[in-house]
């Protein structure tokens, strides 16, 4: 009845008044017991009165007294334990004050206020009137605290609620996740075993019921955390990542470039046999497949971002701009496994998008130019392969680009010796496996025919034409130029590609005469090479032609000169051949090779060569041991 509550009213009013505000410690004490007292009386109608019964109680938790603050954390639980569900009306002023009292200095006062908490969180179990938004907003404005009871205290409330059915906080999560990340760094264990929980119960329960997540406001945050400095919290997001990629990943291409950012750093020889590197692995394989496999995703997407990021991580230390013009710079270390990945997503992109891929070979080539001379091969050849597909459309374009990275390649082994003797081999090699080696050749020599350094174009020509003479995927380029030869015997005539293709190299290879020799020799020009030879007498030996000399007599008894050690048993069809050969002999120092020439020649006998022109009176020459 009103006579009743008024009566009620009276007594608290007297109480709070006279007891709970009083400036005396023991009279606000006591004035707390008898407010729980008077709720615990009240029994189920104390949700007639808790407006005036709560809020004086709630001000004792910040009183001076830690007595008084404990009597306080006493008299609310009494208050709570009868009311129930009504002191949801005041959960945030409560849940304030919780979260204050539980970091008290007073080892009495923050046991009862763990008391209290605990009563809170059951009263909000076995309620269905929670407001969730309000608790998502405190947690919110505290999820940020470096103070090691609040982060408890608030990691407990959230694990508490994740594991209640009826509340949906995996809504709320985006602006619970980048706290819990934060905090998942905490020193104390405790604390970081209980987030890592929580945030394996929210990803169980988005594993369950995807339908209606925030994946793309979530992913951003992740993406952040990807990168901590702390292995566990660098784990779970990627981890994260990984998995919203296969809940959502059609949606989430768009953060393509930031999920590499992430990933490629991961990759490196530091996270080897990690369960980080592992994750990033596959991770990067995943969004490739999303990219690929998606119709119309690639050429839907700019890819200008993405570009930018993957070729930060294949050269280190270089500045590259995103396309917002920010300006950022690449690790000043990149390990082999980052570099391949990079150099297979790229050709995986070009495969798909080649148009795409093209229009940016400005950023493209000088970056992949730079990885050409890596020590690692499979890099080298990722690269090759890379930049042979960006010039294989034969437009003026992809012309001018080849051109352009042969001519790095030919500066690079100019300014690095090491480079140009280690290197070289595999690396023309391996260019010659996915260009046609013609053209590698014959756009080699065309630019080293402008070089001024002489003595250098020399070097690379003898590296040349040993690749030219020993390489097995060279073959159809000796082919190309045998078939240059002209035969009147047969009546053929030699073969107007052989003929273009060996006046290109000729011009260059004359930088070094003993590869001229070699080249005339794989022609079949065998008067030619027997005026280089004799012409080569009139000059003083270098130890380099020597040397030269050497090498080719050791190759002249391998398959490649197969056929040519067969003309040697037809001296009146190739009396040339026989001239060029002895002349070689001549210059040769007593040797090993020398005795290999000589054996050979002896082995057909006696040797017929002429003296003078071939149209005019030969001598017969016996070659003795």
């Amino acid at each position: 009845s009103k006579w009743y509550q008024r009566r009620v009213r009276k007594v608290i009013d007297m109480l709070v008044n006279n007891f709970v505000l009083s400036q005396n410690p023991n009279a606000k004490k006591g004035g707390l017991i008898g407010v729980a007292a008077a709720a615990i009386a009240l029994g189920k109608d104390i949700g007639l009165f808790v407006s005036e019964i709560v809020p004086p109680v709630l001000k004792s938790f910040v009183d001076v007294d830690c007595r008084v603050r404990y009597f306080g954390c006493e008299s609310m639980y009494n208050i709570a334990k009868v009311g129930r569900a009504s002191m949801l009306l005041f959960f945030k002023e409560i849940f304030d004050g919780v979260s204050k009292l539980i970091c008290d200095p007073d080892t009495h006062v923050k046991n009862g206020a763990e008391l209290l908490d605990r009563l809170v969180k059951d009263i909000v179990t076995e309620s269905n009137i929670f407001d969730v938004d309000l608790f998502v907003t405190l947690v919110r404005e505290r999820i940020y605290t470096n103070n090691d009871n609040v982060r408890q205290y608030l990691v407990s409330w959230i694990q508490l609620l994740c594991s209640v059915p009826d509340i949906d906080l995996v809504s709320h999560l985006p602006m619970l996740l980048d706290g819990l990340f934060i905090i998942l760094g905490d020193q104390k264990d405790e604390i970081r075993a209980m987030t890592q929980q929580v945030l394996n119960d929210f990803l169980m329960e988005i594993n369950r019921k995807s339908v209606g997540t925030n994946f793309k406001a979530m992913i951003v945050v992740l993406l952040g955390h990807s990168k901590s400095a702390n292995s566990s919290t660098q784990l779970i997001a990627l981890v994260w990542i990984l998995r919203f990629l296969e809940l959502d990943g059609a949606n989430l291409t768009f953060y393509s470039a930031g999920i590499l950012n992430a990933v490629l750093p991961c990759l490196s020889d530091q996270y080897s046999k990690t369960d980080i590197f592992e994750t990033a692995a596959r991770t990067k394989d995943k969004l490739l497949s999303l990219l690929t496999e998606t119709p119309g995703t690639l050429e839907n997407m700019d890819i200008t971002d993405m570009l930018s990021v993957l070729l930060a991580h294949v050269v280190p230390s270089t500045i590259y701009k995103d396309s917002t013009g920010r300006e950022f710079t690449s690790p000043s270390q990149i390990s082999v496994t980052t570099k391949i990945a990079v150099l297979q997503w790229v050709r995986t992109l070009h495969s798909h998008v080649p148009n795409k891929i093209n229009s940016e070979h400005e950023d493209i080539f000088p970056a992949v130019i730079r990885t050409v001379s890596d020590p690692c091969d499979g890099v080298v050849v990722l690269s090759i392969q890379l930049l042979a597909a960006m010039c294989m459309q034969n437009s003026d374009q992809d012309k001018t680009n080849f051109e352009n990275f042969l001519r790095s390649l030919i500066a690079k082994f100019k300014n690095d010796e090491k480079l140009l003797d280690r290197r070289c081999s595999f690396i023309i090699q391996t260019l010659c496996a996915h260009v046609d080696s013609e053209k590698v050749f014959c756009t080699l020599a065309r630019l080293l025919v402008d070089e001024n350094d002489i003595v250098f174009t020399a070097l690379i020509v003898q590296y040349l034409s040993w690749i030219l003479l020993t390489s097995p995927n060279l073959a159809p380029l000796r082919d190309t130029l045998k078939s240059q030869r002209n035969n009147p015997k047969l009546g053929k005539k030699g073969s107007t590609d052989g003929r273009a293709v060996f006046s290109t190299l000729y011009t260059t290879w004359c930088h070094d005469p003993v590869s001229t020799i070699a080249l005339c020799m794989i022609a079949h020009s065998y008067q030619h090479a027997s005026d280089v030879i004799h012409a080569l007498g009139s000059y003083e030996m270098t130890e380099m032609t020597l040397t030269g000399l050497d090498k080719l007599v050791q190759l002249l008894e391998s398959p490649v000169f197969s056929a040519l050690r067969l003309e040697l048993v037809q001296p009146d069809t190739n009396p040339e051949l026989f001239r060029s050969l002895a002349g070689i002999l001549m210059l040769l120092p007593q040797s090993e090779a020398f005795t290999l020439l000589r054996n050979r020649l002896e082995c057909v006998g006696v040797v017929r060569l002429p003296r003078g022109p071939v149209n005019r009176a030969v001598t017969w020459w016996t070659i003795k041991r």
